[in-house]
C-alpha cells in the first residue's frame, strides 16, 4: 500500500482532536467513519509492511517485531484483531502473539474501538513487574509517582513534599523529580537528596531526577543514579529534538542503568513540527514501540528478567492546540493505556490539564476518577495540591489517591504497604489510620535515621514549624488528608482563577518604559489573545510590518547578543521580575565582553520561536529571550531561552522553525524560585560558553557535562 494513502486513512480514522488538524485531520464525522470502515478491512500485513516515515525509528520498530509471528498474523484484518482482543480469551491470545504486532497495527486497532471497547481491553490486560505479592502493574495494583517539584530546587520544599506524599500512601512506583535547573551540579545534588530519603526511610521504591539520559550518564560519574530517564517520541526527528540522539544511542546509554523511566504524550511531535504527516495516535503507539525496543536492547542476556522499566503518559500537558475538552482527554488516556498494554509495557498516566485548556479543577478530578476506573493504569501522578508548584499545570493530588484506591478496590504494592504500615502511616488493611503518622512525624524519623540526636518530640515540633513556613510561602502542604477540605478547595480555586487571569495579562508599558527605555515593541501574527492561545503558530512569527522594523534596527553594526522580552503565557511574570533581572543581566553580559544590542525588542503574543525569528531578522550570534512561563504555580515565573544562531562553520541557522533542542533554558526565575540576580549570572555564564563553544541547547549541555554516548 502507498504510504501516503495509509497515513491518510490512519489520520482520518481517529476520534477528533485539534492536534490532528495540523497534519490534515478533519472534523467531519462521516469522513472519519468511512476511514474507520476502510481501516478495519486492511490486513495487518499491509499495515505493518508500509513504511509511514522513512527514518531510523521506522527501521528500529521493524527490527523489534517478531517476523515469524507477524507472518502468522499477516492475513488478519484490523477489525478481526479488534474482535479477538474483545473476547474473554483476548489476554491469553495476546501473550502468544504480542511480539508479532507492529506499533502501527496496534494504533490501527485502537482507532476502531469505542471508549467502552477500549475500557474492556484495558481492564483485561496487565503487565506486572517482577516481585512478591501485589507488584507494580498487576491486576490488584494501583500506585503513584510522587512528583515533589520545587520552583527553585529547594531541598526542604522537595523533602516535605515527599514526606506529605508518603503520609497519603503515595510513592510506591517511583519518586520522580523534575528539576527546575538542568545543570549537572543540580542533578547530582537532587539525586543525592532522593537517595537519602529512600535509604533513611527504607522505602521499597525507585527514584529519579527527570533530566535526560545524557546528563544522567554524566551524573553517574559523580553519584549513584537509580533510574535513567528520557522523553520519547515516534519519529527520529522528534527524538533528536529532545536529546540529540538516535534510538540506538539512547538504548546504548540505557544499558548503564538498573531501571528506566520514559515519558510520552500525544501531540509532542506535532507541536515540535516533527510529525512527518503522521497522526498523534499512531505516533504515540510508535513511541511505545521505541520504549519496547530500548528495554530489550538494554537488557543483558544474563539478566533473569527484562530490565525494570515504566512509562508515563503525560496526557494533557501541552495545551488546547492538541485537545481542548475533557472528553478528548478521557479518550486519549484510554487509547494510550491500551496501546501501551498491547506493547507489553507497564504504564501510568499523568491525567492533567494546562490552565489555558480551561478544564476546571473539579471537572479534572471527576475525569481522573473515570480514567482510573475505565483505563486501569498502573499508576497516576501525585503532587502536593492539584497544581504543580513548578510546572504550572493541574494534575492529581496526594489527597486524591486514598479515595481513588478505595473506589477501584486496588492497593499500592505489597512491599510499600508493609513499609508504610511499619512507619505507622497505614493500618494492616492498607488504609490510612486515624491518628496515623503524619508529615511532621515522618520528618522526625528521617532526621533520626540521619543521626540527629534530638528527641522525636523536638524533631516533630520542628517539622510542624517548617510546614507552617512552607504554607506561608504558598505550598499546599500540611492541610491534612481530606481532598474536599474547604481551605484546600478555596486555595485551588484561587490558583485557577489567578492563572486564567494571568493568561490574558499584558506587558505593562510603564514597566517596559522604566526597564527598557531603548526598546522596539512589536507584535506577532496572532490576531488577538484568543487566537494566540488556541493557535500557537500564530505567535511564532513577527507580523510582516513589524518584521521590517526589526530588520532595519541596526543599520551599521549588528549585535552579537540580542535581548528579547515577551509575554508568553503570563505577562505578569515579566512585569514582576524584569525590574530586578534586566539591570543585573545587562551588567553580567557586559562583564563577559559581548556586544549587546542597545535596543530591547519587546513582543506581544509571542512564543519561544518568535525569538528565533528575531535572530533571523537581525542575524545576531545569540538571542536571550525572556518570556513568561505557564501560570498556575502560585508564582509568576520568568524563563530565559538562550539560542546560538550559527553552525560550526559560522553560517546562520536562524529560522522560526529552528529545533528547540538548539536552545538552552534557564527557568523558574522569581524571588521565591531562581532568584533574578542568580539567574542573570547563570544566563551570562551560558552565553559566554555559547559564544566560546559556538553552540547551544543539547550540544552545549553535552559539551559542558562531558556526557557523550
Amino acid at each position: 500500500m502507498n504510504n501516503e494513502e495509509l497515513k491518510r486513512i490512519l489520520l482520518l480514522a481517529n476520534e477528533f482532536k485539534e492536534g490532528d488538524l495540523a497534519v490534515g485531520g478533519t472534523r467531519d464525522d462521516r469522513e472519519r467513519a468511512e476511514a474507520r470502515r476502510v481501516l478495519g478491512s486492511l490486513r495487518l500485513g499491509e499495515i505493518t509492511g508500509t513504511e509511514l516515515v522513512e527514518d531510523e525509528a521506522t527501521e528500529t520498530l521493524a527490527r523489534a517485531v517478531d517476523g515469524n509471528l507477524a507472518g502468522e498474523l499477516a492475513r488478519l484484518t484490523a477489525a478481526e484483531l479488534k474482535s479477538i482482543l474483545l473476547t474473554a480469551d483476548g489476554a491469553v491470545w495476546l501473550r502468544q502473539y504480542r511480539d508479532g504486532l507492529s506499533s502501527e497495527a496496534i494504533a490501527a486497532v485502537v482507532k476502531l474501538m469505542t471508549n467502552d471497547d477500549l475500557s474492556t481491553v484495558a481492564r483485561a490486560i496487565f503487565n506486572p513487574l517482577p516481585g512478591a505479592g501485589v507488584t507494580i502493574g498487576s491486576p490488584r495494583h494501583f500506585g503513584s509517582r510522587i512528583q515533589p517539584n520545587s520552583p527553585g530546587d529547594d531541598e526542604e520544599e522537595i523533602l516535605f513534599s515527599i514526606l506529605e506524599g508518603l503520609a497519603c500512601g503515595c510513592g510506591d512506583v517511583i519518586i520522580g523529580l523534575n528539576p527546575a535547573s538542568d545543570d549537572l551540579d543540580t542533578i547530582v545534588r537532587l539525586e543525592d537528596l532522593l537517595r537519602r530519603v529512600v535509604e533513611r526511610l527504607e522505602l521499597p521504591t525507585r527514584y529519579c531526577v527527570l533530566s535526560d539520559i545524557v546528563k544522567q550518564t554524566a551524573a553517574r560519574a559523580r553519584t549513584q543514579v537509580d533510574v535513567g530517564f528520557q522523553s520519547l517520541a515516534g519519529t527520529s526527528a522528534a527524538l533528536r529534538g529532545m536529546v540529540g540522539l538516535d534510538i540506538d544511542e539512547v538504548a546504548d546509554l540505557a544499558r548503564g542503568f538498573s531501571g528506566l523511566y520514559f515519558e510520552t504524550g500525544q501531540g509532542s511531535e506535532v507541536t515540535n513540527q516533527a510529525a512527518a504527516g503522521v497522526d498523534m495516535v499512531t505516533l504515540e503507539s510508535r513511541s511505545y514501540g521505541v520504549a519496547r525496543y530500548i528495554r530489550r536492547h538494554a537488557t543483558s542476556p544474563s539478566d533473569r528478567d527484562e530490565k525494570w522499566m515504566i512509562v508515563n503518559d503525560v496526557a494533557g500537558f501541552i495545551g488546547p492546540e492538541v485537545f481542548r475538552t475533557g472528553d478528548q482527554l478521557l479518550r486519549a488516556c484510554l487509547e494510550d493505556t491500551v496501546m501501551a498494554k498491547l506493547h507489553g509495557i507497564t504504564m501510568g498516566l499523568d491525567v492533567c490539564a494546562t490552565f489555558h485548556m480551561g478544564i476546571e479543577p473539579a471537572r479534572l478530578r471527576r475525569l481522573t476518577a473515570e480514567v482510573v476506573e475505565q483505563a486501569a493504569p498502573a499508576y497516576l501522578m501525585a503532587v502536593a495540591g492539584n497544581a504543580d508548584p513548578m510546572l504550572g499545570y493541574l494534575t492529581t493530588s496526594f489527597r486524591e489517591h486514598p479515595g481513588l484506591r478505595r473506589r477501584v478496590g486496588r492497593q499500592i504494592t505489597t512491599a510499600m504497604q508493609n513499609r508504610l504500615t511499619a512507619l505507622g502511616v497505614m493500618n494492616d488493611a492498607g488504609e490510612l489510620g486515624s491518628g496515623g503518622t503524619d508529615t511532621a512525624e515522618l520528618y522526625s524519623a528521617y532526621l533520626k535515621d540521619g543521626g540527629d540526636t534530638r528527641t522525636l518530640e523536638a524533631l516533630r515540633d520542628e517539622g510542624t514549624r517548617r510546614l507552617a513556613v512552607l504554607q506561608e510561602r504558598g505550598f499546599d502542604l500540611g492541610y491534612g488528608q481530606s481532598a474536599d477540605a474547604p481551605e484546600v478547595t478555596a486555595r485551588l480555586d484561587a490558583i485557577y482563577a489567578n492563572a486564567r487571569r494571568a493568561l490574558y495579562a499584558t506587558l505593562n508599558e510603564g514597566v517596559m518604559h522604566a526597564m527598557a527605555p531603548h526598546r522596539l515593541r512589536v507584535r506577532t501574527r496572532a490576531v488577538d489573545r484568543e487566537d494566540y492561545l488556541m493557535h500557537p503558530p500564530s505567535g511564532e512569527h513577527i507580523r510582516d510590518e513589524d518584521a521590517a522594523r526589526v530588520a532595519a534596527l541596526y543599520p551599521v553594526r549588528r549585535p552579537q547578543v540580542q535581548i528579547v522580552i515577551s509575554d508568553g503565557l503570563n505577562a505578569d511574570a515579566a512585569n514582576e521580575n524584569l525590574r530586578t533581572l534586566l539591570p543585573a543581566l545587562r551588567r553580567e553580559l557586559a562583564g563577559i565582553g559581548c556586544h549587546l544590542g542597545e535596543t530591547e525588542i519587546i513582543i506581544d503574543n509571542a512564543r519561544v520561536r518568535a525569538g528565533y525569528h528575531v535572530g533571523a531578522l537581525l542575524d545576531a550570534e545569540a538571542v536571550v529571550h525572556l518570556i513568561g512561563e505557564r501560570p498556575g504555580t502560585g508564582l509568576d515565573m520568568l524563563s530565559a531561552y538562550l539560542t546560538y544562531g550559527r553552525d560550526r562553520e559560522g553560517n546562520s541557522r536562524w529560522s522560526s522553525d529552528l529545533d528547540h533542542s538548539n536552545t538552552t533554558a534557564v527557568c523558574g526565575i522569581h524571588p521565591k524560585g531562581k532568584r533574578p540576580e542568580a539567574a542573570a549570572q547563570e544566563i551570562a555564564r551560558c552565553v559566554r560558553r555559547m559564544l566560546e563553544e559556538r553552540c547551544s541547547g543539547v550540544a552545549l549541555g553535552r559539551s559542558l557535562d562531558g556526557a557523550r554516548p
